[in-house]
């Protein structure tokens, strides 16, 4: 039950672009970023699904269910990543933060057939908030630059780490404990935060455009949890 479709940075990654897993500076676009949206953080905190994971008693059907519509998602997020990293040929870091996330997604979606015994994106009646979501993203994918992938992309790295932070330790049983110790390490969110930072400090980023794609993403996330 371990999920795995969070970004996962090794040490010869950051090394190799010299990128900090240490919570960015205070007054980065990162906080006010979270900030901004944290309210709706504490919304999906508290939903009948994330409180279930919480207390182990959220029903296994509704948890699979979550899991094959968010199948959709991450197998149009794999597609959408590797479009973005193709249009950010001119800034390798973000080039390669893009390739990171589209493989880490290829490799949980590989898990699909033998866990949930779903192939592809085809044969999945996903909920109307993954659906909606997915094209959301993809719709920042195409028509906005490459940093705004990443940016849309912040609020489901990010959210389910806090997510993760706040339900931790799990109690001993919790049949879903291995969701909340798999998702609780904030630290490729932190990276890509310092990242978006230094980027911020050669390249303009609209921050208002920022806001507006970041809160979108983060009112779809917790209306993945609520509809679940």
């Amino acid at each position: 039950m371990k999920n795995n479709r969070r970004i996962t940075l090794d040490p010869d990654f950051l090394s190799k672009h010299k990128l900090s897993t240490a919570p960015p500076p205070p007054d980065s676009l990162f906080w006010e970023l979270w900030e901004n949206s944290k309210s709706i953080a504490e919304e999906a905190l508290n939903t009948a699904f994330i409180q279930g994971i919480h207390t182990g008693t959220l029903d296994p059907t509704t948890y699979g269910g979550f899991n094959v519509s968010d199948a959709y998602y991450c197998f149009h997020g794999a597609k959408d990543y590797a479009i973005a990293a193709s249009k950010a040929a001119d800034h390798p870091v973000l080039q390669a933060f893009l390739e990171k996330k589209q493989h880490s997604y290829e490799s949980y979606n590989a898990t699909f057939p033998k866990i949930w015994h779903v192939k592809d994106a085809d044969g999945i009646v996903p909920t109307q908030t993954c659906k909606e979501y997915s094209a959301y993203e993809s719709s920042v994918t195409n028509e906005q630059d490459p940093i705004y992938t990443l940016i849309v992309m912040l609020p489901c790295e990010y959210l389910w780490a806090w997510l993760g932070q706040q339900l931790s330790p799990p109690k001993a049983g919790n049949l879903y404990a291995s969701w909340i110790t798999g998702n609780d390490d904030p630290s490729g969110a932190y990276a890509m935060g310092n990242f978006i930072n230094a980027y911020e400090k050669i390249y303009p980023i609209k921050r208002a455009l920022a806001n507006e794609i970041y809160k979108q993403a983060m009112t779809f996330e917790y209306l993945n949890f609520e509809t679940a």
